[in-house]
């Protein structure tokens, strides 16, 4: 193919930016592992998420019975999936936590890449616990933070190809998977490592007839919001702040693909691909990848949040109610972040009346997530308040 001198410079402009040195590396180490703490993510998930997931969402794994090993050992896997919901990630919550409970070693564990928007702005944080995000071992999805995964190796990694328009992409597109990015690919290619893809069912109805109005998208992002889901739940959050940050109980479902093989789709070396060769190949995956979506939703979509299951879950965990059901999700999980203590381990966490009080003195803002209407201005106050602080 030959290429305009325009578009030549387009391509060696865009190679340029891909440059990452092994210095830029090294001082992204603790960027890379600011905030995360291994014990605290399991602490979290065997206190709040695991018994969110087992009552509320009852996931299932299917193909998941062992995780596939890495065929390249000096590099990690790049675990990729679609997603979806038109509210907060939960897909990838879900995923992530119950992968830390099977208690791999650090090497076979995962750490997810997600958008800088849920990080920016502290009422993008769940409930508005500062950087949970990056103590639950989330990664700022930059290509410096993605590299520095890759060479590190020390993990892992998943990615969302489709970004946040997948995510926010409305219920009128459910199931139809948003172009991709092509880091993934270009990763793969570099480190001669497996793509695993999985097909996440289901969490299309996390927030059913939500819509994506492009307006008021333009509009919110200048608050730092990706986008603004407009159905019922956004209307109840109004009143009820917390609403905003949870989900309906959709029977998530996770089934594994067979590895894509990237580095042997290609006839030249990583440095020398265009970005619209990256494009067609990932167009190409892409509508592979759709085909295999749709065919794991006729097999598991049909019982999207199978209300049977769901009541026998909540009456057998009953015990566990208070750290289940959506209302306690804010102080729970607030109430975890703030007691947790490492040397003293779950003992900690033991929920009592004085450590309710020391929740709710140190964090009186998560009160705010209960509050009609004026609950959303003690948020901006405090998010405001937040982003001054970091300058």
């Amino acid at each position: 193919m030959v290429l305009g001198k325009e578009q030549e410079s387009n391509d060696k402009s865009y190679r340029n930016r891909l440059v990452i040195s092994d210095e830029q590396i090294e001082k992204n180490r603790e960027e890379y592992k600011r905030h995360f703490s291994l014990p605290y993510m399991e602490a979290f998930c065997r206190h709040v998420l695991n018994h969110i997931s087992n009552v509320w969402f009852r996931p299932r794994f299917v193909g998941f019975d062992n995780l596939p090993p890495r065929n390249n050992p000096s590099a990690p896997l790049i675990f990729a999936t679609n997603h979806s919901g038109m509210a907060f990630p939960w897909d990838a919550i879900i995923f992530i936590s119950q992968i830390t409970a099977r208690e791999l070693p650090m090497r076979d564990g995962i750490r997810a890449l997600i958008s800088p928007f849920l990080t920016k702005y502290p009422y993008m944080c769940p409930f508005l616990i500062d950087d949970l995000w990056f103590k639950a071992g989330c990664i700022n999805a930059t290509l410096l933070n993605f590299e520095t995964a890759m060479s590190l190796n020390e993990s892992n990694v998943l990615i969302f190809p489709e970004g946040i328009e997948g995510i926010g992409k409305g219920f009128d597109k459910r199931y139809q998977l948003q172009p991709f990015k092509t880091s993934f690919l270009r990763m793969s290619i570099r480190y001669k490592t497996d793509i695993i893809p999985f097909m996440t069912v289901n969490g299309e109805y996390n927030n059913p007839f939500a819509y994506n109005w492009k307006p008021l998208t333009k509009l919110v992002r200048k608050i730092g919001m990706p986008f603004f889901p407009v159905g019922l739940l956004a209307f109840l959050a109004a009143f009820q702040p917390w609403i905003l940050y949870i989900s309906l109980p959709s029977r998530l479902t996770f089934v594994i693909g067979e590895p894509i093989h990237v580095y042997e789709m290609v006839d030249k070396p990583y440095e020398e691909l265009t970005q619209m060769e990256l494009k067609v190949l990932g167009e190409k995956i892409r509508q592979q990848w759709q085909q295999q979506l749709l065919d794991a939703k006729k097999t598991y979509g049909k019982k999207y949040y199978d209300i049977r299951s769901l009541l026998k879950s909540m009456w057998r965990h009953k015990r566990y109610f208070f750290r289940y059901f959506p209302p306690f999700w804010p102080f729970v999980m607030t109430y975890i972040d703030v007691n947790y203590d490492a040397s003293k381990g779950d003992e900690s966490l033991r929920i009592t009346f004085r450590k309710c009080l020391r929740t709710i003195i140190k964090r009186p803002w998560v009160l705010a997530m209960y509050l009609p209407l004026l609950g959303w201005l003690f948020i901006a106050l405090r998010s405001w308040r937040k982003m001054k602080q970091r300058g």
